[in-house]
């Protein structure tokens, strides 16, 4: 009897062993979603920012946030060195090819409500016929996704002299612009090996128009704008120039000497807003919650397309976009897993620098999260 205890024993203790061991080697998931940090990994974090941001010498606003956690706001700079006017929360800027993920909100809206398809072609709003026949075969979907390219408008426009001179006299006349652009990005058709999305944005502002039967200024303020109280967001206007320092100049200037960039016809739909460092939160906050459209962007972004989709450059779980005037940059960054939010607007840095200040941000948060999903495993 003692014999066969021992054996049931003997038994028993390794089988506790194993399974104490399958245990010990399973792979413990790191909950993304409601991730915080420590005190000190927070501290690492800012740290980093700091080196990032001082290397670049950034002059702008600074916001980063991990789900519900403010990890760093920052405002750096001045906003005109005449005035001595120190960059603030409440600065505003050119956020340029920002206003692309406003104008992909919008179209998925107008589906919500049934007042245009994705699948719908470009002949129900354009006029197809002769040497526009081709925009038959091409839909919403495919100006939303660049996977048609129209290229970049405002490049071929102000690379012909004639072009430019007669820009000007359309904005000296005060309309007019928005139809002749229109018609010279259809007139010019699809440009083959393109991925640029700036007159694709054109094109979508003209449809929004048209399915919403409202001026698009008007739709994005009552829809977007209002809506998420986003009280500090506006359009470019030539009569209330924004300002900010050119670096290949190297010279402070005022928008106002540069007519295309401070037009709103000529910016339209693909970089006509202005806004702030909170105003933006507010909206990209809107769009990681799915508060904005009824049908969530994101999930609709991950179903439909591969590289581009709503204005958002993506991969995976990372949603991004950078953009510049001749004056202000902006760069965002959201991840709808951890729901990690990094946004840099500035008014003294170029498109280039930026972005790898913003990728150097965005690190400086994703290595700690990937560290702490390591030591998680």
């Amino acid at each position: 009897m003692n014999v066969l205890k021992r054996i049931v024993c003997a038994v028993l203790a390794a089988a506790t062993l194993v399974l104490c061991f399958a245990s010990c080697e399973e792979k413990k998931e790191l909950d993304v979603a409601n991730i915080t940090l420590t005190q000190k990994q927070l501290k690492d974090v800012q740290t980093k920012i700091e080196k990032a941001l001082t290397d670049a010498d950034f002059s702008g606003g600074v916001y980063v946030k991990l789900n519900k956690n403010t990890l760093y706001e920052n405002y750096f700079g001045i906003e005109d060195p005449v005035t001595d006017k120190k960059i603030s929360a409440s600065t505003q800027y050119q956020v340029s090819s920002m206003t692309k993920n406003i104008t992909g909100a919008a179209i998925l809206q107008l589906c919500d409500e049934g007042k245009l398809k994705l699948d719908d072609t470009l002949d129900l709003y354009f006029d197809a016929t002769g040497d526009k026949a081709y925009l038959k075969k091409i839909t919403v979907k495919q100006l939303v996704g660049v996977e048609v390219s129209f290229g970049a408008y405002f490049l071929n426009l102000l690379s012909d002299n004639k072009k430019i001179d007669q820009v000007e006299r359309l904005i000296k006349k005060g309309k007019g612009l928005k139809s002749y652009i229109t018609d010279y990005i259809l007139t010019n058709g699809i440009e083959s090996g393109s991925n640029q999305p700036h007159s694709n944005y054109y094109l979508l502002g003209i449809i929004i128009e048209k399915a919403s039967g409202m001026d698009y200024k008007e739709y994005i303020r009552k829809n977007i704008f209002d809506k998420l109280k986003m009280t500090k967001s506006t359009f470019v206007d030539k009569n209330q120039p924004m300002r900010g320092y050119n670096v290949d100049t190297e010279m402070w200037r005022d928008e106002k000497l540069n007519i295309f960039y401070n037009d709103y016809d000529f910016m339209f739909s693909s970089f006509g807003v202005v806004s702030d460092v909170g105003d933006m939160l507010k909206f990209y906050d809107a769009t990681l919650a799915g508060k904005i459209t009824k049908t969530n962007m994101i999930k609709k972004i991950n179903e439909f397309y591969t590289n581009y989709g709503f204005g958002f450059r993506h991969d995976g779980h990372n949603l991004y976009g950078y953009s510049g005037t001749s004056l202000h940059t902006s760069f965002v960054y959201l991840n709808d897993e951890t729901k990690e939010i990094v946004i840099l607007n500035s008014n003294q840095i170029g498109n280039i620098r930026l972005n790898a200040t913003g990728k150097a941000v965005y690190n400086a948060v994703n290595s700690k999260i990937n560290g702490m999903r390591l030591s998680e495993e």
